[in-house]
């Protein structure tokens, strides 16, 4: 077995219902409670109710937006950020963090990629006739981020690699891949999706004529509208989830500690 092996560790206590979008919920209720702020509702859809964190610290300018889960088929990514929110509910009202647990919860409950339309959220941020999308929108306005930090899983990973678009630096790639190596190593690859990848860091320039045609991704639209920086987190989906939540709470970890140092 390496160091790297998919096999679960042995004394795993993970429960293991990371497509049980009301336990999420429930868990949110619970940190919210502790930290003594507010769950607000997002939006409500035809389903479900979606929520999102924000805290006493956030202003307009600076700070962290972190969505998870708006493909439903990536849960490392929803119990990442709801393991590092529990593991730091003390902290969460000092940090300056918009949190979005769960934007697709429909896809998390039938472990699929699309919504209960049949749409990919990641490749329609330059609409405004779609529900979640517009009410992320609305939220955000005000705000301009130092980083938004979206997390996603990929089934055909290798290892963890990022996307990252930035307008400052310094980079984050570098410090987000070092801090989630004791849990993945990088991916391998040197081409994904056709592009170069150095060391697991995809870095790219914004071709408008590109996402005109394929569309808008989350981490795109934040990039041109409301963030100085905007990574895409990717852990390898068919590794252990223990492996993948620690990543993920690395990566999120040291994105704050860059983010208030």
């Amino acid at each position: 077995m390496t160091a790297w092996s998919d096999a679960s560790p042995p004394n795993s206590t993970m429960p293991h219902r990371a497509h049980d979008y009301r336990h999420l919920i429930a868990r949110w209720r619970a940190v919210a409670r502790t930290a003594r702020l507010p769950l607000r509702r997002l939006v409500s859809t035809k389903l479900h109710d979606l929520y999102y964190l924000r805290s006493k610290a956030l202003s307009a300018a600076g700070g962290i937006y972190i969505s998870a889960g708006v493909h439903g088929d990536e849960p490392g990514a929803t119990e990442g950020l709801i393991g590092w929110a529990e593991k730091n509910v003390r902290r969460l009202p000092d940090l300056p963090l918009l949190l979005l647990p769960c934007l697709n919860p429909w896809g998390l409950a039938n472990n699929v990629r699309l919504n209960e339309d049949g749409l990919d959220l990641n490749r329609i941020f330059h609409r405004d006739d779609q529900t979640v999308v517009s009410a992320v929108k609305q939220i955000v306005a005000p705000h301009q981020f130092d980083a938004a930090l979206m997390l996603h899983e990929d089934y055909d990973g290798q290892g963890l690699y990022l996307y990252e678009v930035e307008r400052v630096r310094p980079q984050w790639g570098e410090a987000l891949l070092a801090a989630a190596r004791p849990h993945l190593p990088p991916d391998p690859r040197i081409r994904i999706d056709g592009r170069k990848v150095t060391n697991g860091i995809h870095r790219r320039r914004i071709d408008p004529k590109r996402f005109a045609r394929m569309g808008y991704p989350e981490a795109i639209w934040f990039h041109l509208k409301h963030a100085a920086r905007s990574l895409t987190i990717e852990t390898p989906s068919e590794f252990a989830l223990e492996r993948r939540v620690a990543a993920h709470m690395a990566i999120i970890e040291e994105s704050v500690r860059l983010a208030v140092r």
